[in-house]
């Protein structure tokens, strides 16, 4: 059975798993992809225990600042919809979020929902990109719990993130390496897998 918010437990957020990151577009590496068969078993087993499922999908207009900083993307309806493997659990999710920058807790109504969901024990992130959206997410939710003196775990499984890779530009290894020290530094508990 599904629980309210201020029920659950723990919550599963999916971030950028979107057409404009994993299949086409100026950002977009096809190689994420490879996470889809370990985010989800965890989907599935968050479904099972009727805990928060959260899809966040990038989406920009041509207006958006982070385009000074960032190729053009995810700025129409395909590239910022969730790639067709994950899409099918987002009518099983508890709110769709659309972010313009590259933080989900600052998604319009985030902080308001997080603010409501008054048992939470533990936060799950898993998507892309790691040196990017999930560690600014993790450490900006990190913070946020903190400024609310909420004991909650942070959790990212490292088989269930992954970042792009250009080379001599972005090196996937040596970004996703450096997130990891980051997070970890920062609160968050990365695991193997989950």
């Amino acid at each position: 059975m599904k629980k309210e918010l201020k029920e659950m437990n723990e919550a599963l957020f999916i971030i950028d798993m979107n057409e404009g990151f994993c299949e086409e577009g100026n950002l977009a590496d096809p190689s994420i992809k490879q996470i889809v068969p370990n985010i989800i078993p965890i989907i599935k087993t968050i479904l099972e225990k009727g805990e928060g499922l959260f899809v966040v999908n990038d989406k920009h207009n041509k207006d958006s600042v982070e385009l000074k900083r960032y190729d053009e993307h995810c700025h129409n309806e395909k590239e910022s919809r969730t790639i067709k493997e994950l899409r099918i659990y987002e009518e099983y999710a508890d709110r769709l979020f659309y972010k313009n920058s590259t933080c989900a807790l600052f998604a319009p109504g985030m902080m308001e929902m997080l603010m409501e969901m008054v048992n939470l024990k533990r936060v799950i992130i898993v998507g892309c990109c790691t040196d990017i959206c999930i560690q600014n997410f993790a450490i900006a939710l990190r913070n946020f719990f903190d400024e609310l003196n909420m004991d909650i775990d942070i959790i990212v499984p490292k088989n269930a993130v992954e970042t792009f890779h250009i080379p001599k530009v972005h090196e996937r290894e040596e970004n996703n390496e450096r997130a990891y020290i980051v997070m970890e530094n920062t609160g968050i508990k990365l695991v193997k897998s989950l």
